[in-house]
């Protein structure tokens, strides 16, 4: 991989001189409680903190969002930081389980990508009052260039849900394997997108709709509909045309370039736009160490900071004056995208109880094929 400047994660210097607002270090050693998931840091990122503001991170591992949500709205989770997808922020926010943020005390604010953040905005985090965002990715299509050149006869690139959507290319592509994720909200969000249809429906109908659209012209055509596997079997050359998370696609194209040299694997983005999802820090109430807290939100938003942990996630950040320690990959805008690419996306919102559970009996039916009589499409 060709690297730009000081880019990649093992050139990563923990100095204050690359910072935008150098850190002042406390007196004496500050305790701070954080929740992530395992491995979604780079390991050099709470070390040079606890170096450089005389800091102890307890880290605590994050294994189900909805477990941290639970703690969080009690008042009493005994996190400083939490590290949380921006999906439950409104019911957070509205119940009251969150510190409002004192931006005057986040001075990095100011390279934040107000793009990013109005698309936040719209819908998790009105004003952005908070949270801060720590990462984020899209949801797009993987394929093999080689073998797409093999089923079409020329070279094609797949940067539209028709080739997803529609019978027409699904059929050719079933040669070479053909898989889509195993989330309802991915595959109907996605769906409605491309039909025209708002991703947040309410509409019963609207779903019915999809699922008999879904099973008669793309279930047949499918391999399987996975979350996990599907990334070892696109860079084993077992699948040529895939709907993936943008960080697990990016590390399985660059996995299959050590692996697999002479093979093309590449992600794109599809053209009517697509899912667009955050995941974001923030102060729950209760937190017993506030200073603490928003000098770590602020070390997060650093464009350096923000840079090399993009390096290692394999994701991009929302902090503007960084490009020059982004490697290579990062600046594609298929991986990053553009700010007029984003404003193209949708984001989800999470649906009633009632819904979910009719959603997921509609999911049931495409993912096994089972044909059903609608209830509410006329």
């Amino acid at each position: 991989m060709t690297l730009v400047g000081i880019s990649h994660a093992s050139d990563f210097t923990c100095n204050n001189t690359l910072l935008k607002t150098p850190i002042t270090p406390f007196k004496e050693i500050h305790e701070l409680n954080f929740t992530n998931w395992a491995d979604y840091m780079s390991p050099k990122l709470i070390p040079c903190f606890n170096k450089l503001s005389n800091t102890n991170i307890r880290l605590s591992y994050t294994t189900d969002d909805n477990m941290t949500r639970a703690k969080v709205m009690t008042g009493a989770s005994g996190f400083d930081v939490i590290e949380q997808g921006a999906l439950y922020l409104p019911s957070e926010i509205k119940s009251g389980a969150l510190v409002k943020l004192d931006k005057s005390k986040l001075p990095n604010w100011q390279y934040r990508n107000k793009a990013i953040y109005d698309k936040i905005s719209q819908i998790n985090d009105p004003g952005n009052q908070y949270a801060i965002v720590y990462t984020y990715g899209t949801t797009g299509i993987a394929y093999n260039e080689d073998k797409l050149k093999e089923v079409f006869g020329h070279k094609v690139v797949p940067n539209s849900w028709q080739y997803l959507f529609n019978p027409k290319y699904l059929k050719q592509l079933k040669k070479c394997g053909v898989s889509l994720l195993d989330e309802p909200e991915q595959v109907f969000g996605n769906y409605f997108h491309y039909a025209g249809i708002d991703p947040n429906t309410t509409s019963k109908a609207d779903y019915e709709r999809a699922a008999l659209y879904l099973i008669k012209n793309v279930r047949p055509y499918i391999k399987y509909f996975d979350s996990n596997k599907y990334q070892n079997d696109f860079t084993a050359g077992n699948l040529c045309v895939v709907m993936g998370y943008s960080g697990d696609m990016v590390r399985a194209v660059e996995r299959a370039k050590e692996i697999f040299p002479d093979t093309h694997l590449y992600y794109v983005l599809p053209k009517e736009g697509t899912n667009i999802w955050f995941d974001m820090l923030m102060i729950p109430k209760g937190a017993t160490n506030l200073d603490a807290a928003y000098k770590f939100l602020n070390f997060n938003m650093e464009p350096y900071i923000a840079a090399m942990n993009s390096n290692y996630l394999y994701q991009p950040n929302a902090v503007i004056d960084n490009k020059q320690y982004l490697n290579q990959l990062m600046q594609d805008p298929n991986v990053t995208p553009t700010d007029e690419m984003i404003k193209k996306m949708y984001v989800l919102t999470i649906h009633s109880p009632k819904l979910q559970a009719f959603i997921s009996k509609m999911w049931m039916y495409v993912k096994y094929g089972i044909e059903f009589t609608p209830q509410y499409a006329k």
